[in-house]
This record gives structure tokens, sequence and C-alpha cells, in this order.
């Protein structure tokens, strides 16, 4: 799927991509990344009854919330590798780390959107039995949003790092003056996710706000604005 993406779809238009196959690491992190999303889904045994199945059914919508963040990291993921070819030995070590953390996040990740889409289901319902099924109540939500939070934050760390090492390398795999500029761009998103994972883990575990401070998450795309307007016309005049 890789090599098909890398031939035919014009991904990332303003960027040479120096990856044209795929390394025996990268096959291993889509080993992890399935393994992660399997996680989402098949947190139980399979529905043995009619109410099982529906349950499983509507369990889709926080599921496919969670699915989402995987995608996106994996996609950021798929992209470094195109674009920089690089599986050196900081990247080994890095990436294996990654990977350990994309497992380590699979589980807070559904538990977080299970409580959310459940807690939603109740007040509209007035039923809370499936919250408490999972205990998952005002404090030990605000744990599984905190263990999130540190997760998140250490995989962009992560994630930035990588993009930091190939901006290092960027005589050496030959990037031009606008490439250099956009994976800049790149290290300094990836360290804006870094800090808004930090506050949410820190505001869910030691402020009111508890399992609330997820909604913290959407200073993401404002931040994301600010980096690439920032970083735009300097990237423009090296067009």
């Amino acid at each position: 799927m890789r090599e098909t993406i890398a031939r035919h779809l014009d991904h990332d238009p303003h960027f040479e991509w120096r990856g044209q196959s795929v390394s025996r690491i990268e096959n291993l992190s889509d080993i992890v990344f399935a393994l992660a999303l399997g996680m989402l889904l098949l947190t139980g045994a399979p529905p043995q009854t009619f109410s099982e199945l529906v349950h499983f059914l509507i369990s889709i919508i926080p599921v496919t919330a969670s699915f989402v963040i995987l995608v996106l990291i994996w996609n950021a993921h798929f992209v470094f590798f195109r674009r920089y070819a690089l599986a050196d030995n900081t990247i080994v070590v890095i990436n294996s780390i990654l990977l350990l953390m994309v497992l380590f996040t699979a589980y807070p990740l559904r538990f977080i959107f299970d409580g959310l889409f459940w807690y939603i289901y109740g007040a509209i319902s007035g039923d809370y039995t499936q919250l408490l099924v999972k205990e998952m109540d005002l404090i030990n939500s605000a744990r599984s949003m905190a263990f999130f939070g540190a997760g998140y934050s250490v995989i962009y760390g992560l994630m930035s790092e990588m993009y930091a090492h190939a901006a290092r390398k960027a005589e050496a795999i030959g990037l031009s003056t606008k490439e250099i500029l956009l994976t800049r761009r790149s290290v300094w998103r990836f360290r804006g996710e870094v800090m808004i994972g930090i506050i949410v883990a820190l505001s869910a575990w030691l402020s009111p706000l508890g399992p609330f401070a997820g909604f913290l998450m959407v200073l993401n795309w404002p931040a994301a604005y600010f980096v690439r307007a920032w970083v735009r016309d300097e990237a423009d005049a090296a067009a």
C-alpha cells in the first residue's frame, strides 16, 4: 500500500519523496500500528447475544474517534519515511520507543472515548450503567485522560525528534532550502502537540477539569495554524 501511494498519489507536492521502497523498520512499524488499531476494537470477548451485538455496533462511535487519532500519528510516521528515507541508528532507537508508546496509548485512548460516549449517552437517557461497568467515574476518567495526555506528548516528542534529526541530516540527504523550512515547520508543529499533551495531562490530574481537560486538545488547530503562518513567508520566499 505504501509503495502504491508513493508512486501514484500526489501526497506531498512540495517535497521530493526519497523513500521509494518500504524498509524493514517501516514493515515492523505498520505491524505495530495495526496491533494498536486492533486493540481499539477488540477490547473484549466476541458478542454472544443480540444485545451484546448491538452494544458492539454502537461502540463504533468511540472507536472511530480513537482510530482517527492513531491514523494521524501513522500518517506523520509514513510521511517521514517517504520524505527522508532515513533508517540510521538514531531513527531505529527513536522509532522503537515511539512504537512502544503507541501500544501503551491505545487502551487509554479507547477508555477516554468510551467514557465520553457513555457519559453523553447517560446524560441523554439517564442510564449510566456502562460507565459503572467500566468503572469510569470522574476520578478514573481523569486518570485515563492524564495517561493519554502523557503518552500523546511523548509520541509527538519522539516524532518531532525524528524530523529534527532529518533537518540535521539535510545536507546528507539533499534537502532543498524550502524542504528544510517545511521540515522545521513539522518539528515546531509536533512540539506544539507535545505542549498541549502536557497541559491536558496536568489539567486532568491536578485541576478540577478532570476528564474534561481533553477538550483542550482543540488548541491543536490554532497552534498548527500559528506555526504554518510563521513559516509560510520563509517557505514562499525559498520557492
